[in-house]
């Protein structure tokens, strides 16, 4: 069973701190299945945390933004009875280094596996703007 949806909430919004964001992914198997939509450098299926953040998160922190991807929950939908919630986010104050603007929104579709961690994610957002930012930063 999945947390309530105000749990849910409030585990999403350790991603709001670069000093949280560790605490996030202790509630996320090390094995999880995520996927992300489209056809940029970063979309596809990854099969564990630590590849999904080396070739995503890392990669945008060190390459791409000016400074830490922060992330600020928006909306939760689902969680208690229903393993599974989908969660609306968006980039806090994010800016690459050339300048441009990275308002970027996620919606998170996870499943929270028998362990109470999330073992699958699927993950929709604005490709184009992700593909622009990487191009226009390498």
């Amino acid at each position: 069973m999945a947390p309530q949806r105000e749990a849910i909430a409030d585990l999403f919004d350790k991603l709001s701190s670069s000093d949280t964001q560790k605490d996030f992914f202790t509630h996320v198997e090390d094995n999880v299945d995520w996927w992300i939509v489209g056809h940029t450098p970063m979309s596809g299926s990854y099969s564990s945390k630590q590849e999904f953040l080396d070739a995503t998160i890392q990669i945008l922190n060190n390459k791409v933004l000016g400074g830490p991807l922060r992330f600020r929950p928006i909306n939760v939908v689902g969680g208690g009875a229903d393993n599974q919630a989908t969660v609306e986010l968006e980039a806090i104050d994010a800016t690459c280094k050339n300048g441009m603007t990275y308002d970027m929104r996620y919606c998170w579709v996870v499943r929270f596996g028998a362990s109470g961690k999330i073992d699958k994610v699927r993950a929709y957002l604005d490709t184009d703007l992700l593909a622009r930012a990487i191009e226009q930063n390498k």
